[in-house]
């Protein structure tokens, strides 16, 4: 059979089985495989939507149908005040009753004011064909919006899916879906999940609704959707793998199919029809992998099942419905044409055979010349009869090796390699593969090589008597330009490929091996890093091709220097080993030989540049003889060093590695301390100046360590800031001190501190937002203090985060006022709420004319500009006088109470007599 007579069989199958799928011949296979896949994959709803259902019980117990709309008006009442978050009624509204429930209804909907969706739907209109949009009445619409409940049915009457949107002429109406789920879909059809499983949906009968016997619990907070489920109403409609829902829970598990992120997206067959022709065709005209007919027979019912896994997981994971039965009946009629093939080809074998063996000897000897590799292949007299153009060319010195001695052409190691497998001719096979050397022609060659020893019978007859001949085959492979690379590569990998110098893990290890031999490890070694100064400005200014020049240049320089090591250990740092654990003098005169070397100008073509140079240094004497250690202590060192101005050094000391230890251990203890519940929190009040009641408190973190004691604040913060766990400690701040606040009375405000580097690390809107869901505070008793430090690098996105947390109803507090980077020319413009006077002004109160100037300006400029003025730090009477005089509103100090827990705030605060006189003063 001929390719062309093969192809045109083959596409006349696939022309039939996509004719058979365009017309729906495989529809109802496909429905019921998807529907396997979705309850293979299937899932429960979010639990946030209930649904209300108007059942059988419930109009037996009306006792009329239509219902009065003084019933839905009850309803939607009672669900008002379960707290339920939103209503969707899937009812049709659009034509009136009676005034009286008309009414009661529209009562119902202005009292609630948005809080409900009325359905609207379209349908058809008689013989005219053209489609008919019902809404609710307008006097309904104008306190409730429309939303589409139409779903759409296939030719077999099977739900799949519902539009995006209901579109009236100009007017366009989201589904009742897309309004529950709060998305816009990006298709204008939407394909419904059945993976969802409707029997784990909420549904309560709207009897128990009107009999108020309906736990709060399952209405509070969720969305609810009355709808008819009762089958004489016949809202009902058949889908995948439930048979038929009612039309209220199919629009349920549209919202539940878009809250999840679940809209399907059809594929249909043409996709894996198309992957089948290709793959199938290409095996069928190619026969790549050789397989027997029995192999493609197992290899396509493994693609079969391969592609069903993959549909499956396109379907469960990313929401894509795939049809296969057309794939799997293109497949078979794959098997089909390859049976038919499979015939043909064996009859085609057996008049190929008798050629292929007279062709085999001439390609054999082609292919021995035409070899990429250099192949010699020598008889058992020693004599070369057969050699590829490679060998030829290596080996012959300009003349041809066949028919020559071997041991006259073949080096000496390949000679004893072929005479060695010639000895054992009893026994065939292949020699070890080994590497050479060699210089042929003036030039240096690695070459790969093994030797193949061949039996060869001479006749029939020799070969029944055992009588056979052998030849050795060598096989040279040229291996030099990889050997070349590899050893590029060994010397990239322990040294910097700019400058030449070792890297840092070669550093370590020549570092170690020096201080093991007997030599250096008596006299010790002593280790000094260096960094450039000034380097980057050449970067900046002249380019990285030039800062490159001047990082050679400075390698160059320390070679100069009696190092027995020198590293580039990243950037601008070097790190260099040196003879000799020198004294403090020594270091301090070969830094300064350092410095004076690095510190010469450098010309980096048409331009000239100095750079400048800070060095750490440590001995073996200072550090031990372990190599990451003395490193690591010469660092330490070269840090301290960095916080000098000029070009400095510095010796390690003990000191350093102390208060890094104390530092490391500082860092762990604080991480258990969040996992272990060592933190707590307290309160400072805030109080009217007026009044002396309390109008707020600043939350406060305190650290009580098992064995540590009591760890400070101003220790315990920096810390946590520097190391990023200052994000995981606002955040336990945030959430529990909103949780303990949020059963205080109304007028009380919360202050909590957060740290620029939440900003900078974290979404600190997204933090507020959970604590104040998950504590039921309302955002408008929470302040977030912030510092003027967080304005210093003028960052919009921090402005941007603070008019996100204010539109939320969250106050901003300007902590620490007067110490920073803020400035009253600009004070106007920061998105705050409220400025704290720092205590340092504060302090010096009564008597200092200069505080008491600039607090009164303070106090006169936040007036104008709307902002609360706490102050902070009153520890007299004097004081909160002086200030209440001043017309500042609201202190907090030692005076009015320290830091305690919430319980005993409230204790000394909340008392009777507070509460009344806080009543007499309101």
């Amino acid at each position: 059979m001929t390719f062309k007579v093969r192809a045109i069989t083959l596409s006349a199958l696939w022309i039939a089985v996509a004719g058979l799928a365009a017309l729906g011949t495989f529809h109802p296979l496909d429905r019921s495989v998807s529907e396997l896949r979705f309850s293979a994959a299937s899932r429960p709803a979010t639990g946030s939507i209930v649904v209300v259902d108007i059942d059988s019980a419930s109009l037996s117990a009306v006792g009329v149908w239509p219902w009065p709309r003084s019933v839905y008006a009850q309803a939607l009442d009672t669900l008002s005040a379960l707290g339920s978050a939103e209503v969707a009624f899937d009812v049709d509204f659009s034509s009136r009753s009676d005034e009286t429930n008309d009414g009661a209804f529209e009562a119902a909907l202005e009292a609630t004011g948005g809080y409900a969706y009325l359905a609207g739907f379209q349908q058809v209109a008689g013989e005219s064909g053209q489609t008919a949009t019902n809404l609710p009445l307008e006097r309904f619409r104008r306190h409730a919006p429309p939303v589409g409940v139409n779903v759409i049915t296939d030719p077999g009457g099977i739900v799949h899916s519902f539009p995006a949107a209901m579109v009236s002429g100009t007017e366009v109406y989201p589904s009742l879906a897309a309004a529950l789920s709060g998305v816009s879909p990006d298709q204008a059809e939407v394909f419904i999940d059945f993976a969802i499983d409707p029997r784990t949906i909420d549904r309560i009968p709207f009897i128990d609704l009107l009999n108020n016997t309906v736990d709060p619990t399952r209405i509070s907070n969720k969305q609810v959707v009355i709808g008819s489920t009762a089958l004489e109403l016949r809202d009902i409609f058949s889908v995948p793998r439930f048979g038929t829902l009612p039309g209220p829970v199919i629009q349920v598990l549209g919202a539940e199919t878009l809250k999840q992120g679940r809209a399907l997206v059809n594929w249909g067959f043409w996709a894996p029809m198309l992957l089948a022709i290709f793959v199938a065709s290409f095996l069928f005209a190619q026969r790549a992998l050789r397989l027997t007919l029995r192999g493609a027979v197992a290899g396509v019912i493994g693609f079969s099942v391969a592609v069903e896994l993959i549909a499956l997981l396109l379907q469960s994971g990313f929401g894509i419905i795939v049809a296969t039965v057309p794939l799997h009946a293109a497949v078979l009629s794959f098997v089909i044409a390859l049976m038919a093939q499979e015939v043909v080809r064996r009859q085609r074998l057996h008049a190929q055979a008798s050629r292929e063996r007279d062709m085999n000897r001439m390609i054999l000897d082609r292919v021995i010349a035409d070899n990429f590799d250099g192949v010699v292949v020598v008889d058992e007299t020693g004599t070369i009869v057969a050699a590829s153009r490679l060998a030829e060319q290596l080996l012959g010195e300009g003349r041809p090796v066949t028919g020559r001695a071997a041991v006259t052409v073949l080096p000496p190691l390949f000679f004893e390699a072929v005479e060695s497998a010639l000895r054992q001719s009893g026994e065939t096979g292949t020699t070890q593969l080994s590497e050479l050397e060699l210089t042929l022609g003036g030039r240096r060659y690695d070459f790969e090589f093994t030797v193949t020893l061949s039996m060869l019978a001479s006749s029939r007859q020799d070969e029944r008597s055992g009588s056979n001949r052998h030849v050795a085959c060598l096989t040279f492979h040229d291996i030099t330009t990889r050997r070349q690379g590899e050893r590029r590569l060994t010397y990239l990998a322990s040294h910097d490929a700019l400058t030449g110098a070792l890297s840092r893990r070669s550093f370590v290890e020549r570092t170690a091996a020096l201080l093991a031999s007997p030599d250096t490890s008596s006299q010790g070694l002593t280790i000094l890093v260096l960094d450039l100064t000034r380097f980057r400005l050449v970067n900046e200014t002249l380019g990285h091709a030039h800062g490159d020049i001047a990082l050679r240049e400075t390698y160059k320089r320390l070679t100069q220097t009696k190092a027995r090591a020198i590293a580039r250990m990243g950037g601008d740092h070097f790190a260099l080993a040196v003879d000799g654990a020198q004294t403090e003098a020594a270091i301090a005169e070969l830094s300064l030989d350092l410095i004076a070397r690095i510190t010469e100008p450098y010309h980096l073509g048409e331009h000239r540049a100095v750079l400048g140079a800070k060095i750490g240094a440590t001995t073996t004497d200072l550090s031990g003889t372990d190599a990451e250690r003395l490193l690591s202590h010469a660092d330490m060192a070269l840090s301290a060093a960095k916080t000098a101005s000029g070009n400095v050094h510095s010796h390690f000391s003990p000191t350093m590695d102390a208060a890094i230890t104390e530092k490391q251990t500082m860092e762990v203890a604080l991480r258990n301390a969040l996992a272990l519940s060592q933190l707590s929190l307290v309160y400072q009040p805030q109080v009217s100046l007026e009044t002396g009641l309390l109008t707020g408190v600043e939350a406060l973190v305190r650290w009580n360590h098992p064995t540590l004691g009591a760890i400070s604040p101003a220790k315990f913060i920096p810390l946590a800031e520097e190391t990023g766990l200052v994000v995981e400690l606002g955040r336990w701040i945030l959430q529990t001190a909103c949780r303990e606040f949020a059963s205080w009375p109304a007028w009380i405000k919360l202050a909590v501190n957060v740290s620029p580097v939440q900003f900078e690390l974290s979404d600190v809107t997204t933090d507020v937002s959970e604590a104040l869901k998950v504590s039921g505070l309302p955002p408008a008793r929470l302040d977030v203090e912030i510092t003027e430090g967080i304005f210093v690098s003028h960052d919009t996105r921090i402005s941007k985060t603070l008019e996100a947390l204010r539109l939320t109803g969250v106050g901003v507090a300007l902590d620490d006022f007067g110490t920073g980077y803020s400035s009253l020319s600009y004070l106007g413009r920061l998105p705050i709420d409220k400025i704290k006077i720092d205590q340092s002004f504060v302090r010096s109160l009564p008597g200092d004319g200069e505080a008491e100037a600039i607090i009164t300006a303070m106090l006169t400029l936040s007036r104008s500009l709307g902002k609360t003025v706490v102050a902070e730090g009153i520890e007299t009477e004097e004081q909160r006088r002086m200030l209440h005089s001043l017309g500042c509103e609201i202190g907090q100090g030692y005076l009015f109470g320290r830091p305690e827990s919430a319980a005993a705030i409230a204790s000394k605060f909340l008392s009777a007599e507070n509460k009344k006189a806080l009543a007499l003063a309101g």
